[in-house]
């Protein structure tokens, strides 16, 4: 999907040379007959998209392009959505095919526009054919940046020569190496380990992700003996080096990540990893273990060995709040590759080409099935230990529900059920049989109008999400007994949520409320959600104000308010819970304005988002000012002045500024600010 081009200059070694090439090749004038499309290529990790990014976001290209538009997925129906969505924000989902041509040639017609594609895989000349023929309604000297690893992908696409991107330079290498082995400046005690380094980063090859993934791996690591572990390793004489060295810090990780990182094969390659999701996945499967302190939540454990995996790069990209309702990361392909070996025969994508899969599979994700039909996979059926049922891997679910009867009645001994975006109208009562089913998914299903009482018997269940289902007209009036629940997203049609429901789940750790269009009012039965972490209310245009229950959540760590048209936050001064908070996000409300509000004390992370009334910083913000970390505005366009106090919040290491088009100045004293690492501003 469309991901985020912003780039931190800082952490980019090596790659002013080619910046400079590839800017120069875009801004050449010309009056091309015929689109014109430069392919960047290369081996995986060697920084195609960081290359891109520096290109995207250079000054020169800015100012060139009336439009630039930044593209991940290469289906033509996705991208052409992402395209309308990057120049339009109020596009609705679900548009037909003719509809999205329509809209794109509208957003293109005679711009100058650059638009990157970014990790390119199609091969299919007739489907890339489809796209250009869109595209050609720009203006002449628009331009179409491509990465790919593919050299005949870069050959199909490509109207000049394709740029081949080589790894770093050995000093270059080193550099970024030391800047991943060792904290800021504390190379200079260990010249021994330095000389180490110097010949690990020869077997690197020049590329920056093994570079950086190596260097992490010996973080804070000052013993020789592994220094030299690592330079000798027998991985190294492998003739796919940057996978070897992937494989080599696999195996040095601690059982527990082993298998984390093995489960992440579940997601298909290149997409959007929902970090919440992803925690709540590993928790339902088993593979969260408890800490000595038994006080301590799975999910903190969880955020500690997704640190841990981030830590070493196995993650990467990570944006908190970047779609607004939350954090999100990806996974480099080669560490997709990966984590598929590692997963072994466990894992298998079925797809209609599939005849046998192995009787050892417990995770099964499916990929370009007839999910119309009614049969499952013969080699399937008698695999009655298998754990996890996904279909999001197209974004496409189940249409039958006699289909998903059939996996209900096969596989009794499912943890996770993951059946988002599906269309069958009816989940069936023995959804009540699964016993042991911790995670249950229809998310995104617009047909499905009531969920069966029998949903009450699962008494394991920890997660369900039921956002998007515009038809659902309530949840169950007993839902209450889903005694282990810790994670519910919702979309009804419900006015108002029955005391008894909700109120009654206090095991809840997070609630996503979105889009409920008739909802008036939220339950007072807040008040005993007393383990309550995060509280989403999103797309609720008819709610007006927030109950007098919430002073209960003593525990609420995460507050999101977005398009709620309807709210004021006038009198949220006297919500007592919110001295917890420690991350805020508001967007698309009428006003924020409010009384002082002096309990923001252990707030860090601060988003305004579409708030069209906004001029400045709410004063009430200097009530954070020794804890805040991080604050984005964006969409906001009567933002005018940032308040001379900005230099009162002396814990600032990341300020954002988007989209703001009437702020044209800083504060004198922004060098007060003397924690602060990243300055972003954009539009």
């Amino acid at each position: 999907m469309h991901t985020c081009a912003s780039v931190n200059y800082a952490d980019v070694v090596g790659r002013e040379f080619d910046r400079e090439i590839v800017v120069e090749m875009l801004l050449k004038s010309g009056n091309e007959p015929t689109l014109f499309v430069f392919p960047i290529v290369g081996v995986g990790g060697t920084g195609k998209t960081t290359l891109a990014k520096l290109v995207y976001n250079d000054r020169k290209i800015v100012r060139h392009f009336q439009l630039r538009l930044w593209v991940r997925v290469f289906k033509v129906d996705e991208l052409l959505e992402q395209i309308v969505k990057s120049v339009r924000e109020d596009i609705c989902e679900n548009l037909d095919m003719n509809e999205l041509q329509n809209l794109v040639r509208k957003a293109l017609h005679e711009k100058n526009y650059l638009i990157v594609l970014d990790d390119v895989w199609n091969e299919d000349p007739v489907k890339w054919d489809e796209l250009k023929k869109l595209l050609m309604v720009g203006a002449c000297g628009s331009k179409i940046l491509v990465t790919t690893r593919l050299e005949e992908v870069a050959s199909m696409m490509g109207t000049v020569p394709a740029y081949c991107l080589k790894g770093l330079l050995s000093e270059d290498c080193l550099i970024l190496f030391l800047r991943n082995a060792f904290e800021q400046g504390q190379e200079v005690l260990y010249p021994n380990l330095v000389g180490i380094a110097s010949d690990i980063v020869q077997k690197c090859e020049g590329n920056p992700l093994v570079l950086e993934a190596v260097g992490s791996s010996l973080y804070k690591k000052t013993e020789e003996s592994l220094w030299n572990e690592v330079k000798n390793h027998w991985r190294w004489n492998s003739n796919q080096y940057d996978t070897a060295a992937l494989r080599m810090i696999y195996e040095q990780l601690p059982s527990n990540l082993k298998v984390c990182l093995a489960y992440c094969s579940i997601f298909p390659k290149g997409s959007v990893i929902e970090i919440d999701k992803l925690i709540q996945l590993w928790v339902a499967e088993g593979l969260i273990s408890q800490s000595s302190n038994e006080s301590e939540d799975l999910e903190d454990i969880g955020i500690q060995y997704f640190q841990g995996l981030l830590s070493r790069s196995f993650f990467q990209e990570v944006e908190e709040y970047r779609s607004i309702f939350t954090s999100i990361c990806r996974m480099h392909d080669l560490v997709h590759d990966l984590a598929l070996s590692a997963a072994g025969f466990e894992f298998c994508t079925v797809t209609s080409h599939i005849q046998n899969i192995s009787d050892e599979v417990r995770h099964v994700a499916f990929s370009d099935y007839d999910l119309s039909g009614k049969e499952l996979p013969p080699s399937l059926l008698n695999n009655h230990a298998l754990r996890t049922i996904s279909f999001s891997v197209d974004g496409i679910g189940p249409m039958s529900t006699l289909y998903v009867e059939n996996c209900m009645a096969r596989f009794m001994q499912l943890r996770v059920l993951d059946m988002s975006d599906s269309c069958f109208d009816e989940l069936p009562s023995s959804i009540g049989e699964l016993k042991y089913l911790r995670y249950l998914d229809i998310s995104g299903n617009g047909s499905i109008k009531e969920l069966p009482d029998s949903i009450n018997k699962l008494l394991s269940l920890q997660t369900l999400r039921v956002s998007h289902c515009a038809q659902l007209e309530g949840l169950p009036k007993d839902i209450g007994n889903l005694i282990s629940l810790r994670h519910l997203h919702i979309t009804t049609k419900q006015a108002c949520f029955p005391d008894k429901a909700i109120g009654c789940l206090s095991s809840l750790r997070s609630l996503f409320i979105y889009s409920c269009n008739n909802l008036v009012s939220l339950s007072e039965g807040l008040q005993h959600l007393t383990s309550l972490r995060t509280l989403a209310i999103i797309g609720c245009p008819r709610l007006i104000f927030l109950p007098s229950a919430m002073k209960h959540l003593n525990a609420l760590e995460n507050l999101l308010i977005v398009d709620c048209e309807e709210l004021a936050l006038l009198e949220w001064q006297d919500i007592e819970g919110l001295r917890m908070v420690r991350s805020l996000v508001i967007g698309g409300l009428p006003e924020l304005e409010s009384k002082d509000v002096q309990c923001l004390g252990s707030l860090q992370m601060l988003v305004l988002a579409g708030l069209p009334q906004l001029d400045t910083l709410p004063r009430w913000l200097e009530g954070a000012s020794v804890t805040l970390q991080y604050l984005r505005v964006e969409r906001c366009p009567k933002f005018a002045a940032l308040p001379k106090w900005l230099e009162n919040l002396s814990s600032l290491e990341k300020l954002e500024i988007s989209k703001c088009s009437t702020l044209f100045s800083w504060p004198e004293r922004m060098s007060c600010l003397s924690n602060l690492k990243v300055r972003r501003i954009d539009n």
